[in-house]
């Protein structure tokens, strides 16, 4: 009560700045869940519902195909049917809101939870189709549990940026990460059906496949930034929307083949580790570059989150490849017949030849 009043103001300015800075600092050094962000809620539920109906799809599809190789009445054929049928719809209708979590939360956090999703598979598989887990698939399902846990507690925060105007990008670098990668693509996919380079053709084939998965989860996490058109009849009004929606699904059709291809021409338990350690590992290297979601993090808080994505990657990779990464044995069945329709065409051709 001594001190001037205009000394007692400047002094309560300071204060008053000061708690704000430790207020910020303290919520910003919380972990991710306390964060209070509604919007990553949303999208980390969306993300374990992927999980969730991913996983019991796949489980349905190989029990279908277990109970299929049996020798089995009638009755039971209509029983696989269903199974299979049902493990289908799951698992097309899970890639609804995987296109939304993408759009909603940070890519880090989505490509997290894709590794954990090897855990539930492997122990729906251990509980329901006897598939027993060994001690490489219990180290790997702790590893990559532990984390997931630490992306998910001390990963990025969902960007509260709001949607941009019509025609423009809120990350620059997109188009020219987008154009070299095309090129990449292009290249493996050249190499992949040309029939000279049998030696390389191996590698080219899952290289590719991870290539198209991670640019176009690149597009679907851009497209969360930009502003979506009301209706059909305001499409024009925003091209740069449409024009990466329209790009996120040629993507989707390219690894679809892709994966039918690898399918018929390849064997699982090489095909599936190279292409989901290539599609993860540049998702990973998209979330730290192009779309920046560790710059606003303090340091600890970044290596933690790293240090979980890559122990979450390593032990999703540990996994036995067979029992989680197989895109469905109805892929693998219509690449088994690509290939007798390649074998056919081949001898006829080779008879015609004969015949000449």
């Amino acid at each position: 009560w001594l001190k001037p009043f205009w000394l007692k103001e400047l002094f309560d300015r300071k204060l008053q700045r000061l708690l704000q800075r430790r207020r910020a600092r303290a919520v910003d050094d919380r972990p991710l869940l306390m964060a209070g962000s509604d919007t990553f809620c949303i999208g980390l539920g969306l993300c374990l519902l992927n999980c969730f109906l991913s996983s019991v799809g796949f489980t349905l599809q190989r029990k279908a195909q277990l109970l299929s190789e049996r020798e089995s009445a009638p009755e039971d054929r209509w029983t696989c049917q269903l199974l299979w049928g049902a493990g289908v719809a799951l698992y097309i209708g899970a890639s609804a809101p995987d296109v939304l979590a993408y759009a909603l939360v940070p890519q880090v956090v989505c490509t997290t939870v894709a590794c954990f999703r090897l855990v539930v598979v492997t122990a729906l598989a251990h509980a329901f189709l006897q598939e027993r887990v060994q001690r490489r698939e219990v180290v790997g399902m702790a590893c990559c549990s532990m984390g997931t846990s630490l992306c998910l507690l001390y990963g990025p925060r969902s960007l509260d940026a709001g949607p941009l105007p019509s025609g423009d990008l809120y990350h620059p670098l997109l188009w020219a990460y987008l154009f070299v990668g095309a090129c990449l693509l292009a290249a493996t996919l050249t190499v992949e059906h040309t029939a000279c380079l049998t030696r390389v053709r191996g590698a080219a084939l899952p290289l590719a496949t991870g290539l198209a998965f991670a640019l176009e989860k690149l597009l679907n996490t851009e497209l969360g930034f930009l502003e979506a058109p009301r209706s059909l009849g305001g499409v024009a009004e925003a091209p740069a929307w449409c024009c990466l929606a329209a790009l996120m699904c040629a993507l989707g059709l390219v690894d679809f083949y892709l994966n039918i291809r690898a399918a018929a021409r390849m064997p699982m338990q090489v095909f599936l580790p190279v292409s989901f350690a290539l599609a993860t590992s540049l998702q990973f290297f998209q979330a730290m570059f192009i779309f920046g979601e560790f710059a606003s993090m303090g340091p600890s808080r970044a290596a933690l989150s790293i240090a979980g994505a890559v122990v979450a990657l390593a032990g999703a990779l540990l996994i036995q490849p067979p029992k989680f990464g197989v895109v469905g044995a109805a892929v693998a069945d219509i690449g088994a017949e690509l290939a007798d329709s390649e074998r056919k065409l081949s001898f006829m051709a080779t008879c015609r030849d004969d015949n000449t």
